[in-house]
């Protein structure tokens, strides 16, 4: 195993060399748009202009653990890219320690069911969980997705080290549940499957599962409550204005496939490039058949394995307990996001608990093939070291194909043609809003007032005095309507694809 450690060590020395790069790029991908609507509230925050994303308007559009996690960060310093730098640093810790709870979780797990020596088995978990370019992706997207999967890890790890379930145990899941909940508010969902599924527990008396069901459900309660109240008190619902501006009541075909490429993308995380070259459904069907071809050589080669894990101890048994958890809550969020969210092209990481399923998979998958084929594990792990160390020297140049449109374009052309004392609207405003002051958000994520004019953001910005206007094509068409002229509006300029209007006022 002397390879894989040297493997190893050299992923993460690559992996750490990310937060090295200049500004220009350590703002750049893999962090994305809407990380920045978060960065603005936590530096809105520590220079003291409240809770707001443009310094002006009260918002509730963010996920509050994170965020006021990351405002140290812009409370030392007044430089944005350095700011932006140590929020990097700690995403790569959290990803780092991700990857060693997750690698302690199979060790203790399925060490003795997959007849392979402790060390060897975190050293393969380890390997293939930072070798993850899902992984990789979504922990350093800025967001607070790798601040999620963590909590999940956490609550596994301690619900799998806790053999004994008693009050004292309970009280601490209810604490890691809490804080999961104000790090993203659907994790509501896994506080209550996780009570129905102890209140199911047939080993424990019922008087006893009652007060830990009302235990977990009271704790997991009051550390988030803070949040609920603030939601409703100021914006009249407990439904961030995030969810809000992206809630579309509806059946739709689109969202159909977007759910189902996430549920299979999740489940197999070592597929992530797949899209680079494949889409669609045809994509879909690939990892739906890569799914199954590891399923049946598990069966083939290590039949009943679910039987055997939850009999063969009890950190066996109580971690297979916890992902049939997760598997439900996972189920119970595709129901929810597919009849009330439009947000498709996030759906992935809204399901990113899959990901975790689909590691554990992965990893007993590829832990039997060590077992059995050694040549053909080593190519496995190696393949997957050398995509990931193509990726971050991409990242660490010019090179990479998704360079941030909004700072590179849109950014550019507001300064460009905007004075810097007048207000320009956009739907898409995070990066704008991050590096340039007097933005407004149109599309209602970080802004409740807009949410009122929905389907006439014209009114909004006549009644505001926002007489620019800079987004993509489809955006200016939906918010400025289909008789703009009429009203003044006219095509300034355009920066690839990013159009920038204004109303004269002359």
């Amino acid at each position: 195993m002397k390879y894989l450690k040297i493997l190893s060590v050299v992923i993460f020395i690559s992996i750490i060399s990310l937060s090295f790069r200049t500004g220009s790029l350590i703002i750049d991908h893999p962090i994305i748009e809407d990380a920045y609507y978060t960065f603005s509230i936590a530096k809105n925050i520590a220079n003291n202009n409240g809770i707001t994303a443009d310094g002006e308007n009260l918002t509730n559009g963010f996920q509050p653990l994170y965020t006021f996690l990351i405002i140290p960060a812009f409370a030392v310093t007044n430089n944005d890219y350095l700011s932006i730098r140590i929020i990097f640093i700690l995403l790569l810790l959290i990803f780092i320690s991700s990857a060693y709870l997750f690698a302690s979780i199979i060790r203790d797990a399925f060490s003795e069911l997959l007849g392979v020596g402790k060390n060897e088995l975190f050293g393969i978990a380890y390997s293939i969980y930072i070798s993850s370019l899902l992984f990789l992706i979504n922990y350093l997207n800025g967001l607070e997705t790798g601040l999620l999967i963590l909590s999940f890890l956490l609550f596994i790890r301690f619900y799998q080290k806790s053999q004994i379930l008693n009050f004292k145990n309970i009280t601490v899941l209810g604490i890691i549940l809490g804080l999961m909940v104000l790090i993203r508010i659907d994790t509501v969902y896994f506080v209550i499957v996780f009570s129905i599924s102890l209140f199911f527990r047939k080993e424990i008396t019922l008087k006893t599962r009652l007060i830990y069901v009302i235990t977990i459900c009271i704790v997991s309660f009051l550390i988030s409550s803070p949040w609920w109240f603030y939601n409703y008190y100021y914006f009249n619902s407990l439904m961030p204005t995030s969810g809000q501006a992206q809630f579309e009541f509806g059946i739709f075909f689109s969202r159909l496939f977007y759910l189902s490429d996430a549920w299979v993308q999740n489940l197999t995380p070592f597929t992530y490039t797949f899209d680079r070259f494949l889409h669609g459904w045809i994509s879909v069907i690939i990892r739906l058949i890569i799914i199954g071809a590891m399923s049946y050589y598990l069966k083939k080669y290590f039949k009943g394995i679910i039987k055997n894990t939850s009999k063969s101890n009890k950190l066996s048994e109580r971690t297979y307990q916890i992902i049939s958890v997760i598997f439900v809550y996972s189920l119970i969020l595709t129901i929810w996001y597919f009849f009330f969210s439009s947000a498709g092209h996030f759906y992935l990481r809204y399901l990113i608990s899959l990901s975790i399923i689909g590691q554990i998979f992965f990893v007993i998958f590829v832990t039997i093939i060590y077992r059995k084929f050694k040549k053909i594990f080593y190519f496995i792990l190696t393949a997957f070291a050398l995509l990931i160390l193509g990726v971050v020297i991409l990242f660490h140049t010019e090179l990479m194909l998704n360079k941030s449109q909004f700072f590179k374009y849109q950014l550019q052309l507001v300064n460009k043609y905007v004075p810097k004392t007048e207000y320009v609207g956009a739907g898409q405003s995070g990066t704008l809003g991050f590096f340039r002051n007097h933005v407004v958000n149109l599309d209602g994520k970080v802004n409740n007032e807009a949410l009122k004019y929905k389907e006439k953001i014209y009114d909004y910005l006549d009644k505001k005095n926002i007489n620019w206007l800079c987004d993509w094509k489809f955006y200016t068409e939906q918010f400025l309507g289909p008789e703009h002229e009429k009203r003044g509006w006219k095509l300034v300029s355009r920066y690839y694809d990013f159009y920038l209007y204004h109303k004269s006022t002359e």
